[in-house]
Formats: C-alpha cells, structure tokens, sequence
C-alpha cells in the first residue's frame, strides 16, 4: 500500500492525492485546485520548517513536532494544507482564490514539479 502523498498535475488541475492513511491522519480527502489558482511554487530543504510551528492558531490533523504534520493548519499566515513528513524537502504551492492559501508537501522529486508548474 501507497504510504505517501503524490501530487498530481495536468492541463487543468493540481490535486494532492493522499494516501488511505494520510486521508485518516488529515481527517480529510485528497485536494484539488485549477492549476490556474497556482500563483507560484518553489522548493524548501525542509517543509516542516515551512510551516512556522511557532504561530500556529489551530490545526485539524495529526501533528507530532518536528516529525509529522498532515492536515489544515491555520495561522495568522492563513490557512495551509500540509502533508509534512520530518525534515525533508517540500514544494510550496501559493494558491490565489482557493480555500487554501498554500500547500505544503514533502516530496522525494520536487525539481520535477518545479519545472511542472509556474
């Protein structure tokens, strides 16, 4: 069984498809904007640290510091969907229009995506 989120991209959308436990761990389904919503992405050495921890207001999910975060969390930043695994390397999706003001997700390929998305 598939343990860790993809993101998928075509001509039209962005979707974070979650794996079956990532979707218990964020009390949520996968995710998915119109690519157009897409308004930059960028790589980060560490999506954990992405999250600012420190400023959280609330958070619906399941958290553990420094080693997991997967679900919403929503800070005086705004409102971010995260599927966060230890300190790894993440891509960032700032989203205009969208119930989230931003993705965060670790991935083992983010160049891949870089290169995918504007």
């Amino acid at each position: 069984m598939r343990r860790v989120a993809r993101l998928l991209i075509d001509d039209r959308r962005v979707t974070v498809s979650l794996s079956a436990v990532e979707k218990l761990e964020a009390f949520h389904g996968n995710v998915t904007v119109p690519r157009t919503a897409v308004i930059a992405v960028r790589g980060v050495p560490d999506g954990m640290a992405e999250l600012h921890l420190g400023r959280i207001g609330t958070s619906i999910g399941t958290g553990l510091p420094g080693v997991m975060m997967v679900g919403t969390v929503r800070s005086r930043d705004g409102v971010t969907f995260a599927v966060c695994h230890r300190h790894r390397p993440a891509v960032v999706l700032d989203l205009s229009g969208q119930r989230y003001d931003r993705i965060i997700l670790t991935i083992d390929n983010p160049e891949e995506i870089l290169s995918r998305l504007p």
